[in-house]
């Protein structure tokens, strides 16, 4: 595990992928850190993981792999004026894979600096870098950057399979009217958001007790 410590990928925008952290361990939890980079800061290719209270910047596909994550009360900032800042890339190639992405009570907006700027900014919440590509918001505030459509298409990668849920969220980047129209996109109702909840998406029964990081077990309300 690690606690308040910062990670940072210093090549910047111009110099494309700069993974900032690689993590592909079982059971890893971060508490209170902060993921600095552009383009890929974040890596996570092992199994359970955790994020707790962390601060994760980026520009593109900033947050990606394989690894079935959880992130809770966590902020996200796109920091460049662009108009296709992608957040997430998950990858599960497989159907069984145990594999994917769940976001719970986060911010989703830019950094302060370019905020002057926001309407040369258009946030996506993830596009698919595997068919089965399985991605989660949930009880999280979404600044006006966020794309009205929400989720990005990978050119080449089938649309058929994946899996991309909205619950709850709020703020201006929230309305779910214009998302896009794909049968693996869902507006989760509360009994399906239970199964991305800490107890149930990361097994956390088994081993998150033993780190001593707070987290919360089910949904908000």
């Amino acid at each position: 595990m690690a606690k308040s410590l910062t990670f940072e990928n210093s090549a910047g925008p111009q110099n494309g992928q700069a993974v900032a952290v690689f993590d592909k361990a079982d059971h890893t939890a971060y508490y209170k850190c902060r993921f600095l980079g552009f383009q890929d800061t974040l890596y996570v290719n092992g199994k359970y993981q955790f994020f707790k209270e962390s601060n994760i910047y980026g520009s593109v596909d900033f947050i990606f792999g394989h690894g079935q994550v959880m992130f809770q009360d966590c902020n996200i900032y796109a920091r460049m004026p662009s108009n296709s800042i992608t957040v997430t890339a998950q990858s599960k190639d497989f159907l069984r894979s145990i594999s994917g992405f769940s976001f719970q009570n986060y911010t989703v907006t830019v950094l302060p600096e370019i905020s002057s700027n926001k309407q040369n900014v258009k946030v996506f919440l993830g596009r698919l870098w595997r068919q089965y590509s399985n991605v989660v918001f949930m009880e999280s505030f979404l600044d006006d950057v966020v794309a009205s459509e929400g989720w990005m298409e990978w050119k080449g990668v089938p649309i058929n399979n994946l899996f991309y849920g909205e619950f709850n969220n709020y703020g201006p980047g929230a309305d779910v009217s214009k998302r896009v129209n794909w049968t693996g996109y869902h507006i989760l109702n509360k009994e399906s958001a239970f199964r991305f909840t800490v107890d149930n998406f990361i097994n956390r029964s088994k081993w998150l007790h033993e780190t001593g990081i707070p987290f919360r077990h089910g949904l908000l309300t």
